[in-house]
């Protein structure tokens, strides 16, 4: 099953996260800030990347950042989910976002978006070369 990484500093949001992605049949993996998610993200194929915006130590536009920015992890789709309204400006500047979920979430569009995503990224390994 594909792996989504979940990354979300408050415990009552990554548990219902988890639960509900655990629950479509996905496996996960969950982090609670920008760095302890790209440990995550070397230590695991992961599928998809689902990312709170606002966190400490290292919040969700640098991992972002540091995402795309790496060769192994830049073909990563990535969802954000905020509470705050001003980021969705900044958001647009980002190519490797395929979208950003406010809080509360709706449960169905926010599954219905990881199922495509989760079929972007091919198994570890098969690299596509851009030679």
């Amino acid at each position: 099953a594909p792996m989504v990484l979940v990354v979300e500093d408050a415990a009552v949001a990554r548990a219902k996260l988890a639960k509900l992605f655990a629950g479509a049949g996905y496996r996960v993996e969950t982090a609670v800030d920008g760095i302890d998610a790209l440990e995550k993200l070397a230590a695991h194929h992961i599928n998809v990347l689902v990312t709170d915006l606002e966190m400490p130590n290292m919040d969700g536009l640098q991992l972002i950042q540091a995402v795309l920015g790496n060769i192994e992890t830049d073909n990563i789709p990535i969802v954000a989910v905020t509470g705050h309204d001003e980021l969705q400006a900044h958001v647009r500047d980002y190519q490797g976002l395929y979208g950003i979920f406010r809080k509360p979430w709706n449960d169905r569009e926010l599954l219905k978006r990881i199922e495509t995503l989760a079929r972007l990224r091919p198994p570890a390994g098969t690299r596509v070369s851009t030679a």
